[in-house]
Parts: structure tokens; C-alpha cells; sequence
């Protein structure tokens, strides 16, 4: 029998010792919240586990890997455009597509149990965002990334999501940023901003230039001509916490006096390869081109300054951090049939995010056809597994309360 403790302390053995604590804190909230910190126990549950069956589809191709509904949020994209659209291929991989549907399912279920809602809105929910993503794939299977381009915004996507007015970047810096003298700015260590070595500081310098000179920007901007003005570690986001993690505060001024309208934040972090991939924590020596290349061909129109670079012989990917940075939270969406919605349109941009990372042709574009005469018997049994691992969640999470002295004790030397 498992334990999903044993596992988490086996994965985190070698990983950064202060960020994990603050990992454990948010693993200890909710069974969701544990759920979305182990996508490394769920990779082995359903790859050599009690969860490999019944086996999926044998439909392939790369795949999202960490599927979850805060892994959905809107951003500036390359276009100008503030945009709504999965927005974290940390785990990328190529795998079973039907792993990625099982994995948003079970996160519908526990994120609907968490607001409190009844174990029948979530299966609803999860029901709702599977056959958007068989719809999906059906509907969309000829299209191409220009004809993806093409299509009308889904108004059901400004109607859930994006309900507040777009935020000034320079408001949004004023709180990260301070002028420590006329015309020079330095980042506030606060608010999970940490000081750096001079060793840090130094790799950083070094590695800036290959990552202007293959980051993604917006039509005219000229990265080459960037210069940082300061950098500091980075205490962020859930699964990913004990990675090395950077923000760097950069100057686009073509003078050496930099303003608030003249910063750009970025963050870098630590590649590792997919858990799909990889039972251990791992950064092979491409992976950061990997889940770069991977997002440019999964996102319809990709972050600002989405790149990589090697720090230190460390491999990280890039994005910026941008004012209009926001992910779903499902705690704001406490109306069932709100939430529903929301569901249904994450299946779609999964659909859309399958067709547009796999090959033309190829990829997921038959499995309409492969589940066409037992259609309802597919949906489900994704389903069944999303309620059953759901329950797994909860005794994991559940093991992780009667244990979080001896894993705090681990994380705190």
C-alpha cells in the first residue's frame, strides 16, 4: 500500500528547503490544495498505481501534464491583448490525452466539494468540461492556428472571467518597484521577494542576454536593448514551490534613466523535466526550450517574453509578470451553475490546446470517432475515476495531517 507522505518526502528530498514550507502550509489547506501540489503521486498512481486502470484511449501526443482549474487564467498576450487560455506547461510531456481530461475532472470535483458544494454539482461540472472537450475536438478537428485565430471570442469567457476593469502596469509596479535614487529602480523584498547572492546576481547577467535574444515580445519592442536593474528570488505558486525561482526587474529605456512606464518584470524558473517522464526531480539540459517550444505551439497567442535561458547551468524558463495576471479561483465562483459554465469552457480550451500543440493531422483528432458508439459509457468512466481519486485525495491529504510534524521537521533543516 502506498503512502502518499513517503512519496512526498522521497520527491522533495533535494528541493529548496524555505519554499517548501511554505508548500507544506498550502498542501495542508484543502485536499484540492494537496491535489494541486502532487501532480507527481498522480503521475505514478496512474502510470504504475492503483489508478492505471482501466487504461486510456491510446490516442497520444503531447500533453499539458498539470491540468487543474487555477492553471487557467488570463494574460498579455504577444497581441497587445489581455487573453484567456491555460497558462502553465510546467509538466509538459508527451502522454495519453485522456490523462490531461482525468486530471481537470477530479480537480472539478474537489474544487466544487470545497465550495461546499454537493459531490453531484461537481460531477456535473466535471461532466460539463469532458464532452466540451469531445465537442471540441469534433468541431474543431480541421482547423489550423489561423483559423483558431479567426474565430470570434467566446463571449462566456468575458462573462466568467474577465469581470474587472484592465489594470495599469505602472500601478502594478509602484508596489513591486522602488526608486532607490533618480532614475534607478530596485525591487521591494517583500511579499515573497527575497534577496539574492552575488553569485546569483552575477549568473543572472550572464544568462540575460541569450534570453532577450529568443523571448517573445509584441511587434516593435527590442528586448537586445533591455538592461536589468534588479533581481531578487522568487516564493510562488503551489506545485512548483522548492524550484529556484527568480524575478528580474528590467529597464526598456533607450536613455540610462529608467521610470515606472519603462520596467518590465519577468520571472525566471527552474525547468525540471515532466513527473511523466522523470520518478525523480530532474532538469535535463533542453528542457526549458522544451516547455518553451511546447507553449508557443499549445497557446493561440502566447505571454509577453515567454523564453528560456540557462542560469548557472540551471535551466529556466521565462514569462513575464504582468499586471493582468489572473487565474480562476473557485472559491469566487460559489453559484453552481456559474461554475458549471466555467467548466464547460475548460474543457473547450483543453480541446483547443490538444489540437493546436499535436501534429496537423494527427493527435487527438480521432477520438470523436473512437468513442462515437459509446460515447456516454466513456464520459462516464472518466467520471467514475474522477470521484474515485477524489476520495484518494482525501485520504492522502488526510495521512498529510496525522504526519505534518515529521514532514515539517524534514522541510525545516
Amino acid at each position: 500500500m502506498r503512502s502518499a507522505v513517503e512519496a512526498i518526502l522521497k520527491w522533495h528530498r533535494n528541493m529548496h528547503s524555505p519554499d517548501l514550507r511554505v508548500k507544506l502550509g498550502k498542501m495542508s489547506e484543502s485536499p484540492f490544495r494537496f491535489f494541486r501540489g502532487t501532480y507527481f503521486l498522480y503521475t505514478a498512481d496512474i502510470r504504475t498505481g492503483a489508478f492505471r486502470r482501466p487504461a486510456p484511449l491510446a490516442a497520444r501526443g503531447p500533453v499539458v501534464g498539470d491540468v487543474h482549474t487555477e492553471n487557467y487564467g488570463c494574460f498579455r498576450s504577444i497581441s497587445g491583448d489581455i487573453v484567456y487560455d491555460i497558462n502553465d506547461f510546467d509538466e509538459t510531456a508527451k502522454g495519453y490525452y485522456e490523462w490531461d481530461v482525468r486530471r481537470l475532472a477530479v480537480s472539478l470535483v474537489l474544487a466544487a466539494l470545497e465550495n461546499g458544494h454537493r459531490l453531484g454539482d461537481g460531477v456535473n461540472a466535471a461532466e460539463a468540461a469532458i464532452r466540451a472537450w469531445l465537442d471540441g475536438l469534433q468541431r474543431w478537428a480541421g482547423l489550423g492556428r489561423k483559423e483558431f485565430a479567426a474565430l470570434p471570442e467566446r463571449r462566456q469567457v468575458r462573462e466568467l472571467m474577465l469581470t474587472t476593469q484592465e489594470k495599469s502596469r505602472v500601478k502594478f509596479l509602484e508596489g513591486l518597484a522602488e526608486e532607490s535614487s533618480p532614475g534607478r529602480f530596485t525591487l521591494r523584498l517583500e511579499g515573497g521577494l527575497h534577496g539574492v547572492s552575488s553569485r546569483e546576481r552575477k549568473a543572472a547577467m550572464d544568462a540575460l542576454e541569450f534570453f532577450l535574444g529568443h523571448c517573445l515580445t509584441s511587434a516593435g519592442a527590442h528586448p537586445e536593448r533591455y538592461r536589468l536593474c534588479d533581481i531578487a528570488a522568487r516564493t510562488a505558486g503551489n506545485g512548483s514551490l522548492g524550484r529556484l525561482r527568480y524575478a528580474l526587474l528590467l529597464d526598456k529605456g533607450k536613455t540610462k534613466t529608467a521610470s515606472l512606464s519603462t520596467l518590465r518584470l519577468i520571472e525566471w524558473k527552474q525547468a525540471l523535466d515532466s513527473a511523466l517522464d522523470s520518478p525523480f526531480p530532474h532538469a535535463g539540459k533542453g528542457r526549458a526550450k522544451a516547455v518553451y517550444t511546447a507553449t508557443k505551439a499549445f497557446q493561440l497567442f502566447p505571454k509577453r517574453y515567454l523564453g528560456y535561458t540557462s542560469m548557472d547551468g540551471v535551466p529556466m524558463q521565462a514569462r513575464e509578470l504582468g499586471a493582468n495576471d489572473a487565474r480562476f479561483s473557485h472559491r469566487e465562483f460559489v453559484e453552481t451553475a456559474r461554475f458549471g459554465k466555467a467548466a464547460g469552457m475548460f474543457g473547450g480550451l483543453l480541446a483547443r490546446c490538444h489540437l493546436l500543440g499535436a501534429e496537423a493531422g494527427g493527435g487527438p483528432r480521432g477520438i470523436p470517432r473512437s468513442v462515437a458508439g459509446f460515447r456516454d459509457r466513456f464520459v462516464n468512466g472518466i467520471l467514475q475515476f474522477a470521484v474515485s481519486y477524489a476520495e484518494q485525495a482525501h485520504a492522502d491529504f488526510e495521512e498529510l495531517g496525522r504526519r505534518r510534524e515529521e514532514v515539517h521537521r524534514a522541510w525545516t533543516k
